[in-house]
């Protein structure tokens, strides 16, 4: 049994870390499953901006999945519901490699529940991505920025947010990005 948590911003490889680390183990004749959000409207696979992409199944929850795996790979993670980790900590218990990746942190700045959850499971690797910040160009970016007619959002959205054009997604480094407050 192993968990592996791979969580950082916006554009900065989670997907294919995932891919990457998970991959391996259909070679080995493991059975592998991809799985991944019906709300992700950005793509019907688990799909890497650099090009790699994996089969997956959506769902709304991960309660949802029936088919047997030996080592499942989830993305999106924070897209999901914190009672998902219920069914994260049941797999590890039951032995299987497990691999997810997501946000970290939300437009806001503020860690998704979920995250906080799977943390609190105590993951074998924590894999911390980071990205070139879209606005400078000069640093790493730990954060995801979102802006609507190239003006950050700082409030009024809900902490999920599906890439379907609506808004501009954006790596932003530690001077570049603007944090909501209270």
């Amino acid at each position: 049994m192993s968990f592996t948590l791979i969580i950082g911003p916006m554009k900065s490889g989670k997907s294919l870390e995932l891919i990457g680390s998970t991959t391996p183990y259909k070679y080995a004749n493991k059975k592998t499953l991809f799985v991944q959000p019906k709300i992700n409207t950005r793509d019907k696979k688990v799909s890497s901006r650099a090009g790699v992409m994996a089969e997956s199944t959506a769902v709304s929850s991960l309660h949802e999945i029936e088919a047997q795996f030996d080592v499942i790979g989830v993305d999106e993670i924070h897209m999901f519901s914190i009672e998902d980790a219920t069914i994260v900590e049941a797999w590890i218990l039951q032995g299987k490699k497990v691999f997810i990746s997501g946000l970290d942190i939300d437009y806001r700045g503020q860690m998704f529940p979920i995250i906080q959850r799977l943390l609190e499971l105590k993951p074998d690797v924590v894999i911390f991505k980071k990205a070139i910040c879209d606005l400078c160009g000069r640093h790493s970016a730990y954060f995801s920025q979102i802006t609507q007619n190239s003006k950050p959002v700082l409030s009024d959205l809900p902490s999920i947010i599906p890439e379907d054009g609506t808004y501009e997604y954006q790596a932003r480094c530690r001077n570049c990005y603007q944090k909501y407050h209270q």
